[in-house]
């Protein structure tokens, strides 16, 4: 089972991948199956593999640096990883993310919330994750 305390590794591991840590890679052989799908909504974004899904991450890194927090809820069992957490970011340059513009250097918060599915093998397979922005959402709060 895919119990809290691997997934607060799982959470510690990810957010090293952008500060020197693990690679984006190795990160993914630890925590995914070879042929897992990685899909963000709003954009109802399917990825599939570790090529894709590493080069999404490595996009996204590449424009911010993310910091997932200490998740608000969290449930499981043996199929199942359902977690909501405050996720802070930075950004490296000017872009627009889910639908709203930042400047480079401008911090903002998304909640989100992943629904996980776990293999035998426990790891995941399937990643659906929803992200929610607010403006009241503040890093730092």
């Amino acid at each position: 089972m895919f119990t809290e305390a691997r997934y607060l590794q799982y959470i510690k591991d990810f957010n090293s991948t952008f500060v020197g840590g693990l690679t984006l890679e190795d990160f993914y052989d630890t925590y995914y199956e070879p042929n897992a799908t990685f899909e963000y909504i709003p954009q109802a974004r399917k990825n599939i593999g570790r090529e894709q899904i590493v080069a999404f991450w490595r996009g996204v890194s590449g424009k911010m640096q993310e910091t997932i927090l200490n998740h608000t809820h969290f449930v499981e069992n043996e199929t199942t990883v359902a977690s909501e957490a405050p996720i802070d970011f930075l950004c490296k340059e000017d872009l627009e993310w889910n639908g709203v513009s930042y400047h480079a250097g401008t911090r903002f918060r998304l909640m989100m919330c992943t629904f996980y599915d776990v293999s035998l093998n426990n790891k995941f397979s399937y990643a659906r994750v929803y992200s929610i922005y607010n403006p009241k959402y503040k890093p730092g709060t």
